[in-house]
Parts: structure tokens; sequence; C-alpha cells
């Protein structure tokens, strides 16, 4: 996913202006995608986090006081691991 799902790009622009029904409806399709933007910013973490260990060589240790978790953590997020328990599909957990 290169670009936050659609109803986050202009997330201001859907709470401008007078209220009206179809804004309430954007509204709450933004809130039903809300889990579509979680995955999108843990991938450009992960990308993020690969790329300035891989290209610019800074250890996993380095970035843990920045990122405020462990070493341990920021090696997780590259290898793209979730603290955050995922549903199984099928509404089992």
């Amino acid at each position: 996913m290169d670009t936050p799902p659609q109803p986050f790009q202009q997330l201001k622009n859907l709470a401008d202006g007078p209220e009206t029904l179809d804004q309430a409806k954007q509204l709450g399709d933004a809130l039903t995608a809300i889990p579509d933007l979680q995955r999108w910013l843990r991938e450009q973490r992960q990308r993020v986090v690969r790329t300035l260990h891989d290209r610019d060589d800074i250890s996993y240790t380095d970035m843990a006081p920045t990122l405020k978790v462990t070493p341990e953590r920021v090696s997780g997020i590259a290898r793209g691991h979730s603290r955050s328990p995922r549903k199984k599909p099928g509404g089992g957990s």
C-alpha cells in the first residue's frame, strides 16, 4: 500500500464546512477504514526502520530511545511483527 487509505488523504476536509448527512457518512467511512490506516502506518514505519538500518547503518539500539521502545522491539518492527492482536478471518479471535 503506497498511500494511506482514501478516506484519510483529506481527513481535515471531512470536518470542514457546514454539517451535512454526507459529511456524517464520510466520517463514518473514515472510522470504518481505521484498520487499513493502521496497516499502512505499520508498513511505512517498517520501511523507514529497515531503510535507516540497511542504508544508513543505524543500529536498532540507537533507534530505540527515539522510538521509545527496546532494541528488540525495533528489530520486531523491522521484521514486520506487530504487538497488536490480529483478528482471524471468519470472526474468530
